[in-house]
């Protein structure tokens, strides 16, 4: 596997907490917490890239279906959506993932989205490469990406997965996400799949770092220093600057994450 791997409690490089920090881009994230993708997803995404004709970029790299993605259908619900300009950037060779022509593609977009399956394939495809360089380059001058499931995981720091949801108590080598938002964990399909409790061994190893989950249907629009939730159910979030709050009044942390509903917004700095 070519791509760096995070070892839980030996980790120092994101320990250093700042939630002004977390997002310092001045383009868009919308993560969805897999599931159905509500129209009103499409809405605000073709509103914050300037309209339905504007180019996008889809990755579907994290499924390995690879026939869906040769026959195009990963592209279905963004034509029925009304889009009028999508290319497909998608590749395993990371000499590819290197070269100038996919980062060009990008370069040329004023919207990415990533499709779900497994965030390590999006990893091991892009970490790294001049495609995720791109991809930080779009946010910086003001563009948009939005990603679901994995495509939602992939924009953090720390890639939590199937091994650690069932040994939770065995310190676990995850790989890095694309750091989209930095020193931050996100889950996805979370209270769906009973998974509210999945981060929270994470974060306690990694007292610097910042978690969030998405039920499915639901996204978290992360702009400047805002998190505004949108869709049908709740976000999670996993403050370690309340955790310290709780740690110093109360001994231990007795409510380590606040749900948050469609329409209300949680602030990075407060």
């Amino acid at each position: 596997m070519r791509i760096r791997l995070l070892f839980l409690g030996c980790l120092v490089a994101l320990t250093s907490f700042s939630q002004k920090n977390i997002f310092p881009h001045s383009g868009t994230l919308i993560i969805i917490g897999g599931g159905t993708i509500p129209d009103t997803m499409f809405q605000a995404f073709a509103k914050l890239i300037g309209g339905k004709n504007q180019p996008i970029v889809y990755i579907p790299t994290a499924t390995g279906d690879e026939e869906w993605i040769q026959q195009g259908k990963h592209l279905d619900k963004f034509i029925q959506q009304g889009f009028t300009q999508l290319e497909t950037l998608h590749t395993r060779d990371r000499k590819k993932a290197e070269g100038p022509e996919l980062a060009a593609m990008i370069d040329r977009a004023k919207g990415v989205f990533l499709g779900g399956g497994d965030q390590e394939k999006l990893a091991e495809a892009y970490g790294g490469t001049a495609v995720h360089r791109a991809l930080i380059a779009l946010l910086n001058r003001g563009g948009v990406i939005m990603g679901t499931s994995a495509g939602a995981t992939i924009m953090g720091s720390v890639l939590i997965g199937g091994d650690h949801r069932k040994t939770p108590h065995i310190p676990t080598q995850f790989a890095e996400g694309f750091s989209l938002m930095q020193s931050t964990a996100i889950d996805q399909h979370v209270l769906v799949r009973n998974r509210q409790f999945d981060l929270v061994p994470v974060l306690e190893r990694l007292p610097g770092v910042f978690g969030m989950a998405l039920d499915e249907s639901t996204a978290a629009i992360v702009r400047q220093d805002s998190i505004t939730v949108i869709g049908k159910s709740y976000m999670l979030v996993y403050d370690p600057t309340d955790w310290a709050k709780q740690q110093k009044e109360w001994g231990r942390v007795y409510r380590p994450f606040w749900m948050i509903a469609a329409g209300k917004s949680y602030q990075l700095t407060r």
